[in-house]
Parts: C-alpha cells; structure tokens; sequence
C-alpha cells in the first residue's frame, strides 16, 4: 500500500525497491531524490498534520540523496546530494551491494572527508547532547539550528511511544552506522535514516537492496515560495517555547479573554 505523503498535491512520491531501478524512475519523473536535511525537515512540517501523512514519515525508514563514500585506507567522505547516486542504473558496476569507484572517481567527489576513525561515535545509540554534536549529522542536517530541533522532536517522539519508562534525559537514539571499503579500490553507498521506532538512526544501505525506498520531491515543491532544495525552514522548538513562556508571562496582566486566541493557536502548533 503506498504511503500518504502528501496533504494535497503529489509534491512527494515513493519509488520503493532496488535505487538502482528505482533512482532513473524518479529521475525519469522530473523529481529529485530527497536529502537527509529535507527528509528532517519534512517529518518536523507534518508533526502537527494529517495522522496518516504523519505516520507516512515517521513511521518509515527513507533512503537519501545522499551518499557515503569509502576508501581503502579507511578515509570516508560524506557526499551531499550525490550526482554519482543519481545516475545509478541496473547496469552499474557493484561490489557487495556498494557502487565501484576508481581513484580518481574518489578523489573526484565533493562532500565532507573524514579520517580514519573520525567519524565519532558509531554505532552506539546516542544522548541528545551527542546527536546534536555529532560530526556525521552536522554534515547531513546542513543546518545547526534543523539539527537541533530535529533531535529534540525525535528524542520527545520516542521517548512518549517507545520509551515511556525512562525519562527524557536517559533516552537514547540516532545512532550513526558507516561501513567501510569492501574491496581494494573506493565504493559508494546511499544514506538512510530509519523509523522512530528504531529511533530515526543514519545508516547506509546498498543501492540494490530489495527493500530501499526512495523520495521523490517535485519541482514544484522545490520552487515554491519560501522553501528550498536543502532546508524548508519552519517553527523551531525553541520558538514554541518562547512562545509558552511569553504566554505565561502575560497572564497575570491580561485578562484570560484577551490570551485565549493565543493559547488556542498555541495548542495547534
């Protein structure tokens, strides 16, 4: 069954199976394949939508745009918006699940290059503190502040259906899983950030994995006023709770009547 993605229009579309059938599909479409900072930033614009356009988010693990490349000498480079990811066909070369690179293909990429064992903490689940400081999401989120309030709505979600015994603080969750070279020369694999039930982690995925599900975002979704191809920005938590303390602040001077349009609005939100 597919998903409910959308509210109205069909700006978002799923192409689920193999990236290597799926990705000319949703090219051939016009589309563009979701990014890991717009996936973040979609699940924040429809918390407060439709249950089922929720749900679709949420509750559902996503391939990226992006990707991750790995070489030999244990160097890793994190590739945004992966052109190298778009052209992926049933005819390209794969090692073990892993696009094949040269050297200089390698070398050819433009993203974020860590050293051997710089990528920082793997394959542990996380504090809030260390997602929102972690090297790896700092590069995907793009954005200090999307970061930041992605982790505080992923944390607050799953601590209130999957963790509720143990308090806020003590939950753990977005932890980053890389892989590494197979062979002896680079190879490539895409992004995936995982269902809040696994606590929305950032994992890579071979591209001809039977269970892969691609985002495909229409151009008009991109171009329309305000939004863009990486960030589509919105209400942070920060603001709410500025909100709910500029409310509280004023209650004991206004009467409840004058507040209650700004109470009910805030509970919306």
């Amino acid at each position: 069954m597919a998903l409910k993605l959308n509210t109205s229009k069909d700006a978002y579309q799923e192409f689920p199976g193999r990236n290597t059938e799926q990705m000319p599909k949703l090219i051939a479409d016009g589309r563009v394949p979701m990014n890991t900072a717009q996936l973040m930033q979609r699940r924040l614009d429809v918390r407060n939508s439709d249950a089922k356009v929720k749900s679709a988010y949420i509750d559902n693990y996503f391939n990226t745009g992006d990707s991750v490349a790995y070489h030999p000498d244990g160097r890793v480079k994190i590739v945004l918006d992966s052109q190298t990811l778009r052209d992926v066909t049933p005819n390209s070369e794969l090692r073990n699940g892993a696009l094949v690179l040269t050297e200089d293909a390698y070398n050819a990429l433009q993203g974020e290059e860590f050293k051997k064992g710089k990528l920082g903490k793997v394959d542990e689940r996380l504090s809030k503190e260390q997602a929102k400081a972690h090297p790896v999401w700092k590069v995907l989120a793009r954005d200090k502040a999307l970061l930041n309030d992605y982790v505080d709505y992923i944390f607050g979600e799953h601590q209130a259906r999957f963790a509720k015994d143990t308090p806020l603080e003590d939950v753990r969750a977005m932890e980053v899983y890389p892989s590494s070279a197979q062979g002896n020369t680079p190879d490539l694999r895409a992004w995936f950030v995982s269902r809040l039930e696994y606590r929305s982690g950032a994992g890579v995925k071979n591209v001809d994995c039977d269970n892969g599900r691609l985002l495909g975002i229409a151009p008009e979704a991109l171009s329309a006023p305000g939004q863009s191809a990486s960030n589509i920005k919105s209400y942070t938590m920060a603001d709410l709770q500025a909100v709910d303390k500029a409310i509280k602040g004023l209650e004991g001077t206004l009467h409840q009547d004058v507040l209650k349009p700004f109470v009910d609005l805030r509970k919306k939100l």
